[in-house]
């Protein structure tokens, strides 16, 4: 705020009350994604008679927050203590953390993402692509937030302005 000119400090503290907000709905959409994981990981491990439940619930709902890579990560001990059990045991782990993800990315995380940030899914996996060469693993991980700031500050400064400008051609136009 203090590298802004004085006419533009309005303006300046309002875009960064807008991406408050956003960063704030995004955080929400997460938890929740969190919690939907989590509960269905853990009922599901509950049906399957499988040991450590919580603790694998909770693994997979926090490792979740970690785009594409998360969910397999989170598979990998919930397998393991699964083959302890049975060879189908560990099968049936492995259809079920996959049937909970398809769930997860095809409906629930669309949703979540839509109400939340409002930014397009092709958009998101455009950018966990390209910040993920940029910058690796925590490319991948800040990409969402990241392009729903991107997002936020072009629509307040730039298209926002469009719009009213053409508005007011209009409007002086008529």
């Amino acid at each position: 705020m203090h590298l802004l000119p004085p006419k533009a400090k309005d303006k300046g503290a309002a875009l960064l009350v807008e991406i408050h907000q956003v960063l704030k709905n995004w955080i929400k959409g997460q938890l929740f994604g969190f919690l939907f994981i989590g509960v269905l990981t853990g009922l599901g491990l509950w049906a399957l008679g499988m040991p450590l439940i919580l603790t694998l619930a909770l693994i997979a709902g926090l490792l979740n927050f970690i785009p594409n890579f998360g969910p397999v990560i989170a598979l990998i001990p919930a397998g393991l203590i699964g083959l302890t059990q049975s060879t189908t045991t560990a099968i049936l782990v492995l259809c079920l953390y996959t049937f909970i993800q398809v769930v997860q990315r095809a409906v629930t995380q669309p949703l979540i993402q839509k109400k939340m940030v409002s930014v397009p899914p092709a958009l998101i996996i455009f950018g966990q692509v390209a910040m993920g060469l940029l910058a690796g693993f925590w490319g991948v991980l800040l990409a969402t937030p990241v392009i729903a700031i991107i997002m936020t500050v072009v629509n307040k400064l730039y298209v926002e302005k469009q719009s009213r400008h053409k508005y007011e051609v209009k409007k002086a136009n008529s």
